[in-house]
């Protein structure tokens, strides 16, 4: 809806925008480092059409010191993109958005918990903020048949979306799978090159573009229920004692 003029966003009056946020860091050898952006854009772009609501163009830049050693990566300090969100949703609010929904499609954005916490503990019921991270998907997907693989970083998933969405940007003759020894928590003791050389967590080699359109589908389905039942939740919500949270 960006794409639109301001009266006719006024003319049309949402009280729901979408907010996307990606990442610019490294997906391998064989993913461009645009890959969290470019994903966070598509789904945006279809949630926020289904759901009649304003979009925000996906934001490029969040927290990602777990991909530093290698040139491409760009992140912000924690407190910085803690801030910066919350100016961004209370300028949302002032015009009359209700319902902010933010897409996390990088999954190392840990500040979003408290971030998203504390501006419904302030401002609930009048502005409601619900986040939906796009890593859930993939058990799901992988469940239904979808995914054959689970990973955590440019593996099979994210690589099927980006043949789908942006195909001239993947190397798959450059794609390796590797699956580290270490779990996941262990990107807080050293960046992700410590645990896999390449800076893959996955199997990108099971990757197709008909997968990734699927992904994207369903994805979006999947963050549209889970956003609804979010806003359910706190609209539901009575006055207890002298908290509306």
């Amino acid at each position: 809806m960006y794409n639109k003029t301001a009266d006719e966003i006024m003319q049309l009056n949402p009280e729901i925008a979408i907010i996307p946020v990606g990442s610019l860091e490294q997906h391998g050898p064989h993913l461009p480092v645009m890959t969290d952006w470019a994903i966070a854009s598509e789904l945006g772009r279809r949630v926020a059409e289904k759901m009649g609501a304003f979009l925000v163009p996906a934001l490029p830049i969040s927290t990602c010191r777990e991909h530093m050693g290698k040139k491409g990566t760009v992140w912000m300090e924690p407190t910085t993109f803690y801030q910066m969100m919350t100016d961004m949703i209370l300028s949302l609010k002032l015009q009359g958005f209700k319902k902010i929904g933010i897409l996390q499609c990088h999954g190392g954005i840990f500040i979003m918990t408290p971030l998203v916490r504390d501006l419904n503990a302030r401002y609930n019921p009048e502005l409601m903020v619900a986040v939906f991270d796009n890593m859930v998907c993939g058990p799901i997907l992988q469940q239904e048949g979808i995914l054959e693989s689970w990973e955590i970083h440019a593996g099979e998933g994210e690589t099927s979306e980006i043949l789908a969405i942006a195909p001239e940007t993947v190397h798959m003759d450059k794609a390796v799978d590797y699956i580290p020894d270490v779990p996941r928590e262990y990107l807080s003791y050293g960046s992700i090159f410590r645990a896999s050389p390449t800076g893959v967590w996955g199997e990108p080699t099971k990757a197709t573009a008909e997968k990734g359109e699927k992904m994207l589908s369903r994805s979006a389905e999947i963050a549209i229920e889970e956003l609804n039942k979010a806003f359910a939740y706190m609209e539901s919500k009575e006055k207890m004692n002298y908290s509306n949270f």
